[in-house]
């Protein structure tokens, strides 16, 4: 089996488990993950990841432009703008009802919007950074992810939902 193969059957099993743990309702959240050529594979807009086809995939260029599959999330910005950024191989985008409720509280600390729940947390994400609320898809969150820097595995989107990157997509998902 092919990598890309490969990578398109784990994006759906991943976002079946997602789905099924009740992490992103309906048709939100999104997945992408990059091929060893530097194109990258997300999930469709309008998509449930607990009922995603790997032959319906997008399939997009280094900087993002769709190359086939079907119509990729309209939340490419965001990921193009992580990849660009950062050492990201795979990211993970929900709409947790509890991150996004969560992400709505007054006085949250944009270099730190998460307490430190259990070591493992702070062990494989770090710090999770607080961006404000732009509509989904908005290209302004684009800008704000690149003023990150690279510098979080996790960021909080506010009244949107968690991203969480990795150097795989396994560790993307697992954060």
């Amino acid at each position: 089996m092919s990598e890309e193969a490969r990578l398109r059957e784990a994006i759906c099993r991943f976002g079946r488990s997602l789905f099924e743990r009740g992490l992103t309702p309906g048709a939100s959240g999104n997945i992408s993950a990059r091929l060893g050529d530097g194109s990258w594979l997300a999930t469709p807009t309008n998509a449930s990841l607990g009922f995603l086809d790997p032959a319906r995939l997008a399939r997009l260029d280094a900087a993002g432009a769709p190359l086939g599959g079907d119509k990729p999330t309209k939340e490419i910005p965001l990921h193009a703008a992580l990849y660009a950024s950062s050492g990201a191989r795979a990211i993970v985008h929900l709409h947790s009802t509890q991150c996004v409720a969560w992400s709505m509280l007054p006085g949250l600390d944009p270099a730190c919007a998460l307490p430190a729940l259990t070591p493992y947390q702070l062990m494989r994400c770090g710090a999770t950074a607080l961006i404000p609320y732009h509509r989904p898809g908005d290209p302004k969150v684009a800008d704000a992810i690149r003023a990150l820097k690279g510098e979080f595995t996790s960021i909080l989107l506010a009244n949107h939902g968690p991203v969480a990157s990795g150097d795989s997509l396994e560790a993307a998902v697992f954060n």
